[in-house]
């Protein structure tokens, strides 16, 4: 812990003299040069540029000078240290998020084994309908049903590549009707799903990580609550769904209001 605050201390003291530096050699340069340019805007006997950059720079290494060089020192190690912050926190959240990514990914073999509940859903595709060998957009609609069960619930996750029994089937077939067939995009035609079905502003409460089970590709969305009733989009319709136990089941006008009412208020 001590060797830690202190490797901390010796950066953000780094940041500091260089940005100390950076405040003397480079800011207080270009405002020199803001200072000439409109200095010969409004003066027709102002110096040519070098002949007032040379002048005025030569300056700070006079000792009557130095409170100037002082200034501009203080100023950039105050950018320094603002930098330096900014960049230990950046690294910090990156760290985090890449844990917590590795955490999510270790845990889909024994969601897996688990089975389907309450909170887990397990889908062969997304739009490859294994009984009849070919793509079925109909099968869209199943996703962004259960995506919009969990919205409307407690969260969950969607297991996508597997069949009912838990049995990974990957996502070949899926990959094989996108453009990009790369799973990257797989994550893009969820997004798209759940922003045509449900709405674009509850895209940023799924999650999608992938990982290889039985030596295939294997999707878990990962679904937070959603802050508002999230309603499919079915033609005319407005469909309104929920977890209930290990199915995902529709509720009539009525049940909706009531279900919101209490959900939500």
């Amino acid at each position: 812990m001590v060797r830690f605050a202190g490797n901390r201390l010796s950066l953000m003291t780094a940041y500091l003299l260089l940005g100390a530096i950076v405040g003397v050699f480079v800011i207080h340069p270009l405002n020199l040069v803001v200072v000439w340019w409109e200095l010969s805007r409004f003066s027709e006997t102002a110096p040519t540029f070098w002949e007032f950059m040379s002048g005025r720079l030569w300056l700070i290494l006079f000792p009557r000078h130095f409170d100037i060089v002082i200034a501009y020192a203080i100023m950039g190690a105050i950018v320094g240290v603002a930098f330096g912050l900014f960049t230990r926190n950046y690294v910090n959240t990156a760290k985090a998020y890449k844990s917590l990514r590795e955490e999510q990914i270790a845990l889909i073999p024994d969601i897996i084994r688990q089975g389907e509940s309450a909170r887990v859903e397990f889908k062969s595709s997304v739009r490859w309908d294994v009984n009849e060998n070919r793509i079925n957009r109909g099968l869209e609609k199943v996703i962004a049903k259960t995506i919009a069960g969990f919205f409307n619930a407690q969260g969950g996750y969607l297991v996508i590549g597997v069949d009912d029994s838990g049995t990974p089937l990957g996502l070949d077939n899926d990959l094989s009707t996108l453009k990009q067939p790369d799973l990257d995009s797989f994550e893009r035609t969820l997004n798209d799903i759940v922003t045509k079905s449900l709405g674009g502003d509850l895209c940023p409460f799924i999650h999608t990580v992938f990982a290889k089970v039985e030596g295939k590709d294997v999707a878990m969305v990962i679904i937070r609550p959603a802050p508002r009733a999230a309603h499919l989009a079915d033609g005319r319709s407005s469909l309104f769904y929920v977890r209930s136990g290990n199915s995902t089941r529709q509720l009539d006008v009525r049940e909706a209001i009531n279900y919101a009412r209490s959900r939500w208020s």
